[in-house]
């Protein structure tokens, strides 16, 4: 996909505009009558100095639009996720949020987070989305987001969903040495 837009770490100054984006899509869910962030006290869950720490761990990104100056979606990718019962090589993208005004950004901060996740050394990347949210099931459904379970976090009740990014060749190598075992043993 060819884009303009920059993927980086966000700044410490960028942060209010991260959490207004979030309090603008909440107050956008009221008014087309989804059902999630506005109804589970994100804000509140979540507030300002949660996205401060985060930015100091390293683990919170924003798309930057350089021709009009401007921050249009975020994310925070996080390194451990309480949420999965098992540990992967992955990341897990939460708070992902564009601005309303903003159309097909989120696919593009999809693409480019994928290839951080990527260049750290991790094959998945992993998310998760409400129960009861058709629209974005299909959304992560056509990135290649594959539901593997569920999760309750609070008020929350979630779908989690991965995707590989790159295949291991594990498999393909431990066949190699069990055949050159062999080999070496009829030898």
């Amino acid at each position: 996909m060819e884009h303009q837009y920059v993927f980086r770490a966000i700044r410490q100054e960028e942060i209010p505009l991260m959490y207004q984006m979030i309090l603008n899509r909440m107050a956008w869910m009221d008014q087309v009558g989804i059902s999630q962030w506005n109804k589970t006290h994100y804000d509140t869950v979540y507030p300002l100095s949660y996205y401060e720490q985060k930015r100091l761990e390293g683990e919170a990104f924003v798309l930057e639009d350089p021709r009009a100056g401007e921050i249009v979606c975020a994310g925070v990718l996080k390194k451990e996720d309480a949420r999965w019962p098992t540990e992967a090589p992955a990341l897990y993208l939460h708070h992902f949020v564009t601005k309303v005004e903003h159309k097909g950004v989120g696919a593009i901060f999809l693409e480019l987070a994928e290839q951080y996740v990527v260049s750290t050394g991790r094959s998945l990347m992993r998310l998760d989305s409400a129960v009861g949210n058709a629209t974005l099931a299909d959304y992560y459904g056509s990135k290649g987001y594959v539901p593997v379970g569920t999760c309750v976090d609070g008020l929350y009740k979630g779908i989690l969903r991965e995707k590989l990014l790159v295949k291991h060749h594990w498999r393909v190598r431990l066949k190699v040495i069990m055949m050159l075992t062999i080999i070496c043993c009829l030898m």
